[in-house]
C-alpha cells in the first residue's frame, strides 16, 4: 500500500552551490572579485613609499642648567619643584649686602675719579701760566743781559754786572725749560687733550666700568628664569647654602619642545623639510598632533656617538643606521607633554608611484 503521505512531501531543495541561479553569478562573481583585488593592489603600489613611519621618536625639549652668576649664599628659594615659571621671574635670591657694598665704594671711587680729572685740569692751567711767566722772565732777562752788554762796551758798565745778568739770562732759561716739561707732563695726565671733557678721560672711563660691573653684580642678586619652562629638582638648593658662581643649581624644562624620530636610512630618499607629519604620542594614543619636518640631521646618530664606528679595517657587520629627523608641532594646553614621551611619527613624504616610467620625485616643500 502506497503511502500518500509521503506523495505528497515537497523534494529537498538542492544545496546552494548547486543553485542555477548561484551558479549562473559565480564566475561574474569571481571577476569582480579580481578586479577588486587589482584594484586595492594597484592603490597600494601607487601610494606605497609616500608615507614613512617610525616608532623610535620621543619627545624632546631643551633642558637648561640654572647657575647663578654670582657667588653667595642663598637667602630665599621662590619656586618648588616641578613649577611652571615665566621668563624673568625670580628662582631665588642671594645675600647682596657685600654687592651693594662693592657698588657704594665703586660709586665713590668714581666721584674721586672725576674729582682728580678736574684737578689735573687745574693743574695744567697752572702750568701753562707758569710757563708763559718763565718765558716773559727768560725775554727780560735776556733783555737786560744785552743791554748789560752794551753798557760794559760803552764803558758804563762793569763785567761783573755784565756776567750777573748773563748768569741771570741762562737760569731764566732753564726755568722756562722746566715748566715747560711740567706743563707737557700735566697735558700727558689729561690724555694729551686739554678740552677732554671729564667723563671722557680714562680713569673716569674705568672707574665708571668698575661701577656697571658692581651694579651688574648687584642685579644677579636675583637669579631669575631665562626664559618659560618647568624647574625640577629644585630641592637640591636649600636656603643657607653657599652656591658658586657658573655653578648649576638645578635644572629647567622649556616650554619649547619638538619630537625626534630616528627614521631608518632608506626612509630618506623623499624625505625634505617642510614636509607635514602625523605624530602619535603612547601617553595618549587617542589623541593625534600635526607636525612638520623642519631638519635632517647631517649625519646618522652612532656618527656623533663618543666612539664612532671604525668601518676601514674591513672587519665590520653592515647594519641599518638610523637618522635623527627633527618635527616641530603645536601642542595643545589641554594634553600635557613632558620631555622624553615616546611617539610614533609618520611623514607624508607626497612621493607617487608611476605604472610605466620613473616614480615621481617628492615635490621640494618650503621649510
Amino acid at each position: 500500500m502506497v503511502d500518500t503521505d509521503s506523495l505528497s512531501e515537497p523534494l529537498p531543495r538542492p544545496p546552494f552551490w548547486r543553485d542555477r541561479r548561484v551558479q549562473r553569478l559565480r564566475w561574474p562573481i569571481m571577476g569582480a572579485v579580481v578586479v577588486v583585488a587589482l584594484l586595492i593592489g594597484l592603490v597600494v603600489y601607487l601610494t606605497g613609499g609616500r608615507y614613512e613611519n617610525t616608532d623610535d621618536a620621543s619627545i624632546q625639549g631643551a633642558t637648561i642648567s640654572i647657575a647663578p652668576s654670582i657667588s653667595g649664599r642663598v637667602i630665599a628659594v621662590k619656586v618648588k619643584d616641578n613649577q611652571e615659571v615665566r621668563a624673568g621671574e625670580t628662582l631665588f635670591q642671594i645675600d647682596g649686602r657685600s654687592f651693594q657694598t662693592a657698588y657704594a665704594q665703586a660709586s665713590a671711587a668714581l666721584a674721586n675719579a672725576r674729582l682728580q680729572v678736574e684737578q689735573l685740569k687745574a693743574t695744567y692751567q697752572q702750568r701753562q701760566a707758569d710757563e708763559k711767566a718763565a718765558e716773559d722772565n727768560l725775554k727780560y732777562l735776556t733783555g737786560e743781559a744785552a743791554r748789560q752788554k752794551a753798557l760794559v762796551a760803552a764803558g758804563t758798565s762793569t763785567q761783573s754786572q755784565a756776567t750777573a745778568a748773563a748768569n741771570q739770562a741762562d737760569q731764566a732759561r732753564q726755568a722756562l725749560a722746566a715748566a715747560q716739561q711740567q706743563a707737557a707732563a700735566a697735558l700727558a695726565a689729561l690724555g694729551g687733550d686739554a678740552d677732554i671733557p671729564v667723563d671722557q678721560h680714562p680713569t673716569v672711563r674705568q672707574a665708571q666700568a668698575e661701577v656697571a660691573t658692581a651694579g651688574l653684580n648687584q642685579s644677579y642678586i636675583n637669579v631669575v628664569a631665562p626664559q618659560d619652562g618647568v624647574v625640577t629638582k629644585v630641592e637640591q638648593l636649600q636656603v643657607g647654602d653657599y652656591v658658586n658662581a657658573g655653578a648649576p643649581v638645578f635644572s629647567m624644562v622649556s616650554n619649547d619642545i619638538w619630537v625626534e624620530a630616528e627614521f631608518k636610512e632608506n626612509q630618506l630618499e623623499y624625505m625634505r623639510p617642510g614636509q607635514h607629519a602625523k605624530v602619535k604620542i603612547d601617553a595618549y594614543p587617542d589623541q593625534k598632533f600635526d607636525a612638520k619636518v623642519i631638519a635632517i640631521s647631517p649625519g646618522t646618530g652612532s656618527s656623533f656617538s663618543l666612539l664612532p664606528p671604525e668601518n676601514a679595517t674591513g672587519n665590520w657587520v653592515k647594519v641599518t643606521q638610523r637618522v635623527p629627523v627633527r618635527l616641530e608641532f603645536a601642542p595643545r594646553p589641554d594634553v600635557p607633554l613632558e620631555s622624553g614621551l615616546s611617539a610614533t611619527v609618520t611623514v607624508d613624504t607626497l612621493h607617487h608611484r608611476r605604472l610605466f616610467g620613473s616614480a615621481q620625485p617628492a615635490p621640494a616643500t618650503a621649510p
